[in-house]
């Protein structure tokens, strides 16, 4: 079915329309026959007329009869005050000059046309063409009048009749007016003209009609206006598409496929969006892994484009070869363009079935009607409205990550149970022996000269490497044990200080750029002021493994020595430690645990710091401050004493 496009006048309003009428035929008083406006002669101008109004009966005035000049054309007008209303609408007409100037000059107003149609979505479109006022000069005034009649035979019949009446200028300034009556009726016509206006009666309710002589021009202009404003909504059907067997629902959207196919054909690029796949899985441990894979917006080049070829038990809207700018290739791409259409579950699986590429572009989500230019910009720079149904790339990454994840989790529980089990196996062993071990790892690791430097061969490299692994990993060990790590110090942390431990046992540099002893306790002497808490503990190492000292260096240790009793004399807290970490090393050196129980923050102040007699209960329990600095001082057995706290 084809587009349906009518032409019609732009009516007025009531006000111009009311303005502008002119009675220009009446019924004579006296035959009641009908009566034209210029067949009547000066002796019947103004009240005279002897003319009523075929509607309402009342008398008219005859205005401007006989008159060669005039303003406004001769015509019928009721008196004053009377209710003329509705017999202007039935027996004027819309006057076809509305002004004539004495000197031959007619102002003709506007002329509007408008072409109206309905698209292919059952919405209905409008365009107007205008003609412009102007002014034109008269070469001669012929005016024609038309009412509608019934004539009544003798029979009784009536038949209803034209009469058209006309006005001509003579040479002589004179007006001629001329009746005609159009009758075919052959008893009519045996009539004599007389005969027949006696029998005649004008009919109420007529209308004379008023035209242009540009209306075909301004006809044919608004159509044109009107088609172009269609195509740009795209609501007509193009000229090479044959929509005669699809159904009247189906076909814009058969229009909308069809220029889509031009547009990407023109264009030869479409812009599609990016991808993005995520995948997580909780394993039992309650550990979360992730993993995740894009593809990034690009721009395809398309070639050898198709509109609804069939691949198998699919017709995708439109089928192409794609290259993105890197030259990557998509064989076949297809493109779905919904509109009410909406891909549901079935169809959807039939097309990732399908093997291809395929993009939906949906104008569901556009909130309203586009026009072909903003149509095209969508279809190829948009990406709001499309998205990825399948793409093979993205598809064989999902599998891939879903595959990864899997086995980050199989993994997690793998290492978990082997963690259990190896836990298992570290608690049923001597700590003693581990520690032992753990030590000979860290002296064989501090011993390689300077840890290596960038020198050092690849083999050197692996071999320390080797050495840090071991000793970690016996570190782990003592960790299972509780000696290692919570608020102790981490198994990094412990390299560093049994570092200093082993260079003072051994009087030499052990993991140190020094060759004795009294070197590496000046390097922790000269630590920041942060730092200096454990320096009382070192020094009593120092003693206790009787480091060689020339009398200067001894000397220098005496002095430092005052200045530690002096600083905890005064109240000051810099060189008071907690012995959080002498569980583990009196595990690694049984020999120090002496001269570690004696430089402990609670023992060094109540040797150096004057203090009252300790709070005791009468239960021989700690209480008060002195219970709060012994739980300090002894961490490793404050849990089982905390109740100490609560008992009175």
């Amino acid at each position: 079915m084809s587009t349906e496009i009518r032409v019609q006048h732009q009516p007025q309003s009531a006000a111009d329309s009311l303005r502008d009428l002119i009675m220009a035929w009446a019924r004579d008083q006296d035959t009641g026959e009908p009566r034209y406006i210029f067949e009547l002669d000066a002796d019947r101008r103004g009240n005279k007329s002897r003319c009523i109004c075929p509607s309402c009966l009342e008398p008219l005035t005859a205005v401007n009869v006989a008159k060669a000049e005039y303003i406004r054309r001769p015509h019928f007008r009721h008196p004053p005050g009377t209710e003329k209303h509705s017999c202007s609408i039935v027996a004027a007409r819309i006057a076809l000059l509305k002004e004539i100037q004495a000197d031959g000059w007619i102002q003709l107003p506007q002329s509007r046309r408008r072409a109206t149609a309905t698209g292919l979505s059952g919405q209905t479109y409008e365009a107007w063409v205008t003609a412009p006022a102007e002014k034109m000069r008269i070469a001669n005034v012929n005016f024609q009048d038309h009412a509608r009649a019934l004539l009544t035979l003798d029979d009784g019949r009536q038949l209803e009749v034209l009469l058209t009446g006309s006005a001509a200028m003579s040479t002589s300034n004179e007006i001629c007016a001329c009746l005609t009556i159009n009758v075919e009726d052959s008893e009519v016509a045996s009539l004599s003209p007389e005969e027949i206006r006696k029998r005649l009666t004008l009919m109420p309710d007529w209308l004379c009609w008023q035209s242009h002589w540009q209306d075909n021009v301004l006809d044919a202009q608004a159509q044109g206006l009107l088609h172009i404003q269609m195509i740009e909504a795209m609501e007509v059907t193009p000229s090479d598409l044959d929509l005669s067997n699809i159904p009247a629902e189906l076909r814009r959207e058969t229009v909308l496929h069809y220029l889509a196919k031009q547009i990407l054909r023109d264009a030869g690029e479409i812009q599609v969006p990016a991808i993005h796949h995520e995948v997580s899985r909780h394993a039992t441990t309650g550990a979360v892994f992730t993993r995740t894979w894009s593809k990034p917006e690009a721009t395809l080049t398309l070639t050898n484009i198709e509109l609804e070829c069939r691949l198998g038990n699919i017709v995708p809207d439109v089928v192409c070869n794609a290259q993105d700018e890197l030259g990557n290739c998509l064989p076949r791409l297809c493109i779905e363009i919904t509109v009410t259409n909406t891909i549901g579950d079935e169809r959807r699986t039939r097309l990732q079935q399908g093997g291809d590429a395929t993009l939906e572009v949906d104008l569901s989500q556009t909130g309203g009607r586009l026009n072909l230019a903003e149509f095209k910009d969508m279809l190829v720079r948009e990406i709001a409205f499309k998205n990825w149904i399948w793409h093979p790339e993205a598809s064989a990454a999902l599998i891939e990550l879903e595959k990864q994840v899997l086995d980050d989790v199989q993994k997690e529980q793998i290492e978990t149970k082997n963690s259990q089990n190896w836990r298992e196996e570290v608690l049923a062993m001597d700590v003693g022996e581990i520690g032992r071990r753990y030590l000979a790892a860290v002296t064989a690791y501090l011993q390689e000269p300077d840890h290596l430097d960038n020198s050092e061969s690849g083999a050197s490299r692996q071999e320390l490497a080797s050495k840090q692994s071991e000793m970690y990993r016996l570190a782990d060990m003592l960790e299972i044990h509780g000696y290692l790590g919570g608020k102790r110090i981490n198994k990094r942390q412990a390299a560093r200080i049994l570092a200093r431990f082993l260079s003072l046992k051994q009087d030499r540099g052990v993991g140190y750029r020094v060759k004795t002893g009294f070197e590496v306790l000046n390097a922790v002497w000269q630590s920041r002021d942060g730092n200096r808490q454990d320096i009382p503990m070192y020094l009593a190492a120092a003693r206790l493994w009787k480091i060689h000292l020339s009398d200067k260096q001894a000397e220098t240790v005496q002095m430092w020595r005052r200045e530690v009793k002096a600083s905890i004399a005064a109240g000051e807290t810099k060189y008071l430690r907690q012995p959080i970490n002498d569980r583990l090393l009196a595990l690694l050196f049984p020999d120090l645990a002496g001269a570690l129980a004696a430089t402990t923050k609670y023992v060094l102040q109540k040797l150096f710091l004057p203090n009252p007699q300790p709070n005791v209960r009468q239960d021989g329990f700690l209480t008060g401050p002195d219970l709060e600095r012994w739980l300090q001082d002894h961490p490793d057995s404050a849990s089982a004493w905390q109740h100490l706290r609560s008992r009175k």
